[in-house]
């Protein structure tokens, strides 16, 4: 059995009630993500209009911190470091304390910084960013013509550019998952050179020419059958005008859930509190956002739960046709949650100041101040044992 509900006494508020049941059919999941789950970006757009595609100048531009670590406390603070730069994003004080039964955010290096340039004529740029991860930038175009002026970034720093960070656990055991932390500032010119991803050096980290087509064919597939399927429930926030704003929680059931997010024609906003995705290990869930709506969220946490649940089981998604910003965040973390946008007309993703681990996939990402771990989401092949669920909350639906 599966529900969603509010934490409080406000279901009115969202137009759900507590403890709905959702069964579960043999269904399997109808599209895989072998490839997509290996990066933690995915910048999709051209440089310039081509073929049909709108440009959307560079496709992935990010200022300060890191991508495949989390060299920090959680919330972030502005005074956890030492020499020469006190640290941030800040963010204690500005989201709310991380609840108790919210799966804690991991701190350190996870190394799943990945980022794809997928179109040939997409480009990036990076400016005071550590970059820890296997494959690096991989760019569909040339690494040179792809680079579009990146700056005092470094691959897989040794000397843990732009911080060193040692965790110090719970700061209030029992009373939230807060944890805390200190750490030596590292700036550019005391990081290891040799792993400088700038031009000068010869983009350490960064690998052109890359063949993107499996990837794209999964993206492809996965946005046909996620429009297609069925939807086992809906979350609808239409009372509200598109808010959350109170705690609150919601329980999946085991397979894959499609819930509908209803606004009522308003953005969906999440704003001043606290979200969380719960179940067990077999439950994933696919949130789909209405093509009238983007997702703002501020000063606010999503995050999964300490249910079983995985961090690469949930999934937020749009296809709006449009070059809007589909997902604007500030202030905010994410933890166990994906972003796509897959309308391939310009839509973007812009966070600032974030912290967690997550998976963005659009045709323009812009992040400003951020520290992210890999987080893709990764449902198993079509083969597997989990299943789609078929059960309805309300009355199932084709989308629009």
């Amino acid at each position: 059995m599966s529900n969603i509900r509010k934490s409080w006494a406000i279901c009115a508020s969202v137009g759900l009630a507590a403890a709905v049941g959702i069964s579960a059919s043999a269904n399997p999941i109808p599209f895989s993500t072998l490839e997509i789950s290996q990066f933690l970006i995915v910048g999709m757009g051209p440089n310039n209009t081509t073929q049909g595609r709108p440009g959307v100048g560079t496709a992935f531009n990010m200022n300060n911190f890191e991508l495949g670590a989390n060299k920090a406390p959680t919330p972030s603070t502005s005074s956890f470091l030492t020499g020469g730069s006190s640290g941030g994003p800040g963010l204690l004080g500005n989201v709310p304390n991380i609840p108790m039964h919210a799966l804690p955010v991991s701190s350190g290096v996870c190394g799943n910084g990945n980022v794809a340039i997928t179109h040939v004529n997409g480009r990036y740029n990076l400016q005071d960013v550590g970059v820890y991860a296997d494959k690096g930038i991989w760019t569909a175009g040339s690494a040179a013509a792809a680079d579009n002026g990146t700056q005092n970034s470094f691959h897989n720093d040794p000397h843990m550019f732009p911080n060193t960070f040692t965790p110090t656990g719970f700061t209030n055991p029992g009373v939230h998952n807060n944890t805390g932390g200190f750490g030596v500032h590292v700036g550019p010119g005391a990081a290891l050179q040799s792993t400088r991803m700038d031009a000068s050096n010869g983009r350490v980290g960064v690998t052109g020419n890359v063949d993107f087509s499996s990837m794209m064919l999964e993206l492809s597939t996965a946005r046909a059958a996620i429009t297609a399927a069925a939807a086992t429930s809906t979350l609808n926030v239409s009372g509200s005008g598109g808010v959350i704003n109170s705690n609150t929680t919601i329980n999946l059931g085991s397979g894959l859930n499609i819930i509908d997010i209803v606004t009522g024609g308003s953005d969906f906003k999440i704003e001043n509190t606290s979200v969380v995705v719960n179940g067990s290990a077999d439950s994933f869930a696919v949130f789909r956002i209405p093509r009238n709506a983007n997702f703002l969220m501020s000063n606010a946490n999503l995050l999964v739960g300490d249910g079983g649940i995985g961090l690469n089981n949930v999934l937020f998604f749009t296809d709006r046709l449009d070059n809007a910003q589909h997902f604007n965040f500030s202030n905010v973390i994410v933890n166990g949650i994906s972003f796509w946008s897959l309308g391939e007309r310009g839509g973007e993703i812009n966070i600032d100041n974030a912290q967690g681990c997550t998976q963005l996939i659009a045709d323009k990402i812009t992040l400003n101040n951020t520290r992210f771990c890999g987080c893709g989401f990764a449902v198993p092949a079509p083969s597997a044992a989990v299943v789609l669920g078929a059960g309805l909350l309300g009355m199932a639906r084709r989308r629009r």
